[in-house]
């Protein structure tokens, strides 16, 4: 955890779990020719600090990290 932060699930996995998750992803971005990756990048909100999308992060109602 490095370089992520603490309310992001992603970045505060295990590292086994965390290497089967970017398999996967890589997998599916091979299968769709970069289409997946361009969605992902292009189209959602990212997090400023660990670039992991903000969907992943825990929030409060209004929006705002947990700390």
């Amino acid at each position: 955890m490095a370089g992520g932060c603490r309310d992001c699930t992603t970045c505060t996995k295990p590292g086994f779990a965390r290497m089967g998750q970017d398999l996967g992803v890589g997998f599916m971005h091979l299968m769709t020719c970069g289409i997946s990756w361009m969605v992902k990048r292009g189209g959602m909100s990212h997090c400023p600090q660990c670039k992991h999308l903000r969907s992943n992060h825990q929030t409060r109602r209004d929006g705002s990290y947990m700390d």
